[in-house]
């Protein structure tokens, strides 16, 4: 009996677990976030070694946290929706077994934690850039879901979540490093934006027939799913010419490539309906791998 309760304890706990991982989107977002980390390592010039690692582990524990925050407010907000998305109901279910409470207390955690950690890094650091990065990163990502809610506010959402991950993730660890900002860094950061701009324009476009469904009014419905992919393509297409032109081969290729995937995908869904369309996206894109791949492949070309 005793062995049974334990057993059901055990998968309590597991399924917990999973459903925390679900709500915070961690299976999804920390391996492009660690691949953030390593893009701004690459591109700092020197690394104080002894005080910057701890510093560095403090700064990707609060990246994280503002992150996995707005992730929670995202699943509290449009749980009815992601309700009716194959592609998202398990966040939504996610979010019903922990229950809502649950899932508000884990929001008002992770954000007092992060703040505190950016505040802690702007201590160690003597300057207020890392809490005002801190602050803004955790309230864009706040109002990404709830009003004024950026996710509905057209190219807008776009711009805020690319300028999240360059602002908010790699210049802080370049500046954290003590490193100078020089053209080549500018270069390489605004590759970056480029092709953030556009796995974040896929991402969406992969859900533009079930918001439209909910009412919900995103960029993609504007431009239409079979358009978004192919601007996601340009803008992809296009950081692959500018990390070439600056050295950066192995990152260049890699996001010409998947530029180019893009524009397969996009001319194999075009005239389809609105709902096959997305549902094709959804099938052919995941954000974490693409982002993982493009960051991953440029960070090896800066430290190679």
């Amino acid at each position: 009996m005793s062995n049974t309760l334990e057993m059901s304890a055990g998968a309590s706990a597991t399924h917990t677990v999973r459903c925390l991982l679900r709500v915070n989107r961690v299976p999804e977002t920390v391996g492009y976030n660690v691949t953030y980390v390593a893009i701004g390592v690459g591109l700092a010039s020197r690394w104080p070694v002894d005080s910057g690692t701890t510093a560095l582990v403090v700064l990707f524990a609060a990246i994280m946290l503002s992150k996995m925050q707005a992730s929670v407010a995202d699943a509290l907000h449009d749980r009815e929706l992601d309700a009716e998305n194959p592609s998202k109901s398990v966040i939504s279910n996610a979010v019903s077994q922990l229950g809502c409470e649950v899932t508000r207390t884990l929001l008002v955690t992770e954000i007092v934690v992060a703040l505190a950690l950016w505040g802690w890094l702007t201590h160690v650091s003597g300057t207020l850039l890392f809490l005002a990065c801190g602050a803004a990163v955790t309230v864009l990502g706040y109002v990404y879901s709830y009003p004024p809610r950026l996710k509905e506010r057209g190219v807008v959402n776009h711009v805020t979540t690319t300028g999240v991950d360059v602002g908010g993730v790699i210049l802080p660890v370049v500046v954290l490093s003590g490193s100078a900002l020089t053209p080549s860094v500018w270069a390489t950061l605004f590759a970056v934006f480029l092709y953030g701009f556009g796995y974040h324009v896929l991402h969406q476009a992969g859900d533009t027939y079930y918001d439209r469904e909910f009412g919900v009014t995103t960029f993609t419905q504007r431009l239409g799913v079979t358009r978004s992919v192919r601007v996601a393509s340009v803008a992809t297409i296009l950081a692959g010419v500018v990390l070439c032109a600056y050295g950066a081969v192995l990152g260049g290729v890699a996001a010409l490539a998947v530029g180019v995937g893009y524009a397969v995908l996009a001319a194999r869904v075009a005239g389809r309906s609105e709902r096959a369309q997305s549902d094709a996206v959804s099938r052919w894109f995941h954000i974490g791998w693409v982002a993982t791949f493009l960051n991953g492949s440029l960070a090896a070309s800066l430290f190679l």
